[in-house]
């Protein structure tokens, strides 16, 4: 049976976090913008080491992001550019040994171009999607759809375990930087955990996975590539 390979995507497949990047664009200039960047990204780090509940840390983000679905598509676009080098041909490399699917706790607005570029059809992703208070280009993001397991801690396993079964896989490698992605092994879904420090090493992450990769080099030598 072929194995899974399931990618985070924030800090994984690219080397920013989507949803930061996006609010540090829209508030470029603005008075206050580079003080709640900081703090925005602050609670992003919170969210990542598992010192704040995910769903909490979604939530206080997106109350200081203040995004316009304009806002969200400059960001998608600009995004596109935000691919973690080398990843691209790792992708290809695994694509021809078995499934490879994306799971991201950001959101489906902003990453889905970038991660087409990285040759991921819409069937092999899953992540959250932003909810507005009107059709057009000035509405305002209010908010997600808090049905969707990838808006809370511990949604991952639940993903990756659906994952696995509609794929018909034989195990399945979660890859990833945050406690989220940690979370989804020792729950038991994934069969298998590499920890990605090549954006951003957390430490508790560090401290937790059974392999870890500095860079994707690394990475792909563990995936046996």
């Amino acid at each position: 049976m072929a194995r899974l390979v399931v990618f985070d995507v924030d800090s994984t497949l690219l080397k920013v976090e989507s949803l930061d990047f996006a609010v540090a664009r829209s508030l470029a200039g603005a008075p206050d913008g580079a003080e709640r960047a900081a703090r925005l990204s602050e609670i992003t780090d919170r969210g990542m080491t598992g010192t704040l509940d995910f769903r909490a840390s979604l939530d206080q983000r997106l109350a200081l992001a203040g995004l316009t679905r304009t806002a969200v598509e400059d960001a998608r676009e600009a995004l596109r550019a935000q691919a973690t080098p080398g990843m691209a041909g790792l992708l290809a490399s695994l694509r021809r040994r078995g499934p490879v699917a994306a799971v991201s706790g950001g959101f489906g607005d902003l990453i889905m171009p970038a991660l087409a570029d990285l040759g991921f059809s819409p069937g092999d992703v899953r992540a959250n999607t932003f909810t507005y208070d009107g059709p057009g280009p000035g509405a305002g993001v209010t908010g997600y759809d808090g049905a969707n397991p990838l808006s809370r801690s511990g949604g991952k396993a639940v993903v990756v375990r659906a994952l696995k079964s509609q794929t018909g896989a034989g195990g399945a490698v979660m890859v990833g930087d945050g406690m989220t992605d940690y979370e989804a092994f020792a729950d038991g879904a994934a069969d298998a955990f590499i920890g990605f420090g090549g954006v951003t090493a957390r430490e508790t992450v560090r401290a937790r996975a059974p392999a870890w990769a500095e860079d994707v080099d690394t990475l792909a030598r563990l995936l046996g590539v």
